[in-house]
């Protein structure tokens, strides 16, 4: 396994988050002894983290830079909240969104375990350089900043690389050379000297490792004040100990000495807790939530992430990696802006069912355009330009075609809307989202059939940076949120169905989503209806952070793509399996079993991914009747 191969140095390229971060010292060219005897060395090192999780390239892996944040999207492309209905070329996430995540360089199943373990590289640099028992603040806090992030490492790479055997009788699939049952992944440490012959941990050890670094986290950073969210506190410590045993929680089935489920609950409930009190943070509010400047892309304008990473406007390189070259968030997931291919050209969207549930009074549906949108509005207010104009005789009035020079009078032909516009030509500016609503409109796939079918449920949920659409050095420099407060109570939640009952259960998450929409309430009457809606808000709450992953994988939720006005792009063979979905789990890649031969017949098999897809429509005119209906009446006007 190449756990040690060298960092291409964004790092170096990075400057200053806050004025808090410094340049990083290149430590290949330096001994050890140098850097031990440089506390800016190891505060370089340090600094190093948090860069480098805004964009990591591999030298010898065959890695396009890509961030945490794009990690994490790229995992929940594999869960039901994610959908596509853009341009399959242009869905870097696909091999994700489709399952089929072998352990190639071709389809990114060798994301993880590369990335995850570049991460961990660093850390342990750090740990290995301290003296434990330094009695120096300034080092305690880089010890316990490097344990805290080890601890989130580890936690995220066993969750993803666990094997789950899938259970959906439907399908067949491809067993494993050996019992799989209950193994994460090799741990590496400090103290690890060879990595040649490591085999795969039990889940159990992995995360005996989390909780054992959990615990130094908060020894050493027991009274330490951060300066920027890119830094780990004892809330952060807080609450990735709410989230190891929520998991552990779940996971007494398998596990062979985490048994006491209810004990399990009760700390991740204490932790949760705890996390809460000691952040001081609040739930985003409406205005923070949809602010078009700051909304999902700023770390400090709001009270409610715990932990973020950070892109500074002056590393270019992980802004945009030479324009379209880059993986990081704003590319993949910009669908507002001039310069992300990835974003605008597949709609990263929320599935339809989910969209058509959510009521108009929970502000959380503003994070993406439904068919109010594209349909049903009757005029365009400044101001607010998700609304499209229509003539007195129902006709679109700002399409994107002119038939004019003043620019008053525009087509509405389903002609017109046929050929692909990709926004990028030199009137590209004048239809973008925020100036005209027919550009989104206007972004076509005819070769897929969708002809004047225009994006549904597409996100805007997270926002260029400082508004800016069209400068992707500027744009492109977002932060991302790792860790956000509202985590905490559906975590409490949860724990508490389990250690206090649904009646509980049910008052914390009212009280939360009440912020979202005061005229929310729990009908659940038992734990399985409660953990549905739990599930479904929380799916909501954290559509792209990533956490959906998680959740889905720990609760076997499965993927439900497959009927009929599915959102997804290929809407004719849709995934849906029941339980345990085979496209959660990806596999080691051949260099690294080369590399580390105690993988050899341990590796998680590739199951293909026509195994699981569902015909949902016979062809593009079958599919077409459904676009602009509502799903409870699909037949109607």
């Amino acid at each position: 396994m190449k756990l040690y191969s060298k960092f291409i140095a964004l790092a170096m390229a990075a400057t200053s988050l806050t004025g808090c971060i410094d340049e990083v010292t290149p430590t290949e060219y330096v001994t050890k002894d140098q850097i031990q005897q440089s506390e800016s060395a190891i505060k370089g090192m340090v600094n190093s983290i948090y860069t480098t999780m805004v964009g990591y390239e591999n030298s010898d892996g065959g890695i396009e830079l890509i961030s945490y944040g794009s990690l994490l999207a790229m995992l929940e492309s594999s869960t039901t909240p994610m959908s596509f209905n853009g341009i399959g070329g242009y869905n870097t996430l696909g091999a994700w969104a489709y399952g089929s995540i072998s352990a190639t360089g071709s389809n990114r199943g060798i994301y993880p375990s590369y990335v995850y373990y570049g991460y961990i590289k660093a850390v342990n640099d750090i740990i290995g350089m301290v003296d434990p028992n330094t009695e120096d603040a300034n080092l305690r806090s880089y010890l316990g900043i490097a344990y805290a992030y080890r601890a989130l490492y580890y936690s995220e790479l066993t969750q993803i690389m666990e094997y789950k055997k899938p259970t959906d009788s439907r399908f067949t699939f491809t067993q494993p050379e050996h019992d799989l049952s209950n193994l994460g992944v090799p741990i590496v440490t400090e103290t690890t000297t060879d990595a040649t012959n490591n085999p795969r941990a039990t889940v159990d050890e992995d995360f005996k490792l989390v909780l054992s670094d959990l615990t130094k986290a908060e020894t050493y950073l027991t009274g330490y004040t951060r300066t920027d969210k890119v830094q780990p506190d004892l809330s952060v410590v807080y609450g990735l100990y709410a989230r190891a045993y929520q998991f552990l929680a779940s996971h007494t089935d398998i596990s062979a000495e985490y048994k006491d489920a209810n004990a399990l609950w009760t700390k991740a409930e204490d932790y949760a807790k705890k996390a809460i009190e000691t952040s001081g943070c609040t739930p985003l509010t409406e205005d923070q939530w949809t602010d078009p400047t700051t909304g999902f892309n700023s770390r400090t304008s709001q009270n409610s992430w715990m932990l973020a990473t950070s892109i500074s406007e002056s590393n270019t390189y992980a802004a945009h990696g030479g324009a379209w070259g880059s993986f990081g968030f704003a590319m993949l997931f910009g669908t507002e802006t001039d310069f992300s291919p990835y974003g605008w050209r597949v709609g990263r969207s929320l599935d339809r069912k989910m969209y058509e549930r959510l009521p108009d009074t929970d502000f959380r549906k503003k994070s993406w355009l439904g068919p109010d949108f594209f349909y049903k509005s009757t005029n365009q207010v400044e101001g607010e330009p998700y609304k499209v104009e229509r003539d007195n005789k129902g006709n679109f009035i700002n399409n994107k075609y002119n038939k004019t020079a003043d620019n008053n009078n525009l087509s509405t032909d389903e002609d017109d809307w046929s050929t692909e516009y990709d926004g990028r030509v030199s009137d590209g500016a004048t239809y973008r989202l925020t100036s005209n609503a027919a550009w989104i409109r206007s972004r076509i796939n005819s070769s897929l059939g969708f002809k004047a079918w225009p994006w549904l449920y597409v996100n805007i949920k997270f926002r260029p940076h400082n508004g800016n659409y069209t400068n992707e050095d500027i744009g492109g420099a977002t932060d991302f949120p790792m860790m956000r407060v509202e985590e905490m109570y559906f975590i409490k939640a949860e724990a508490e169905m389990h250690t206090k009952g649904v009646a509980t259960a049910k008052t914390t998450l009212e009280n939360l989503i009440k912020t979202r929409n005061p005229n929310y309430t729990c009908t659940a009457t038992d734990n399985s209806s409660f953990i549905e809606e739990l599930m479904y808000q929380k799916e909501i709450e954290f559509w792209g952070e990533g956490r959906n992953y998680f959740d889905a994988k720990r609760l076997e939720l499965g993927i439900h793509r497959g009927y009929k006005g599915t959102s997804v792009e290929r809407y004719n063979n849709a995934q849906d399996m029941n339980g345990v979905y085979c496209g959660w789990t990806p596999g080691w890649n051949t260099g690294e079993i080369n590399t580390n031969k105690a993988l050899v017949g341990y590796n998680n098999p590739y199951t293909n991914p026509t195994t699981f897809r569902t015909i949902v429509f016979a062809d593009n005119e079958e599919l077409a009747h459904y676009y602009g209906c509502d799903l409870s009446n699909p037949d109607g006007n």
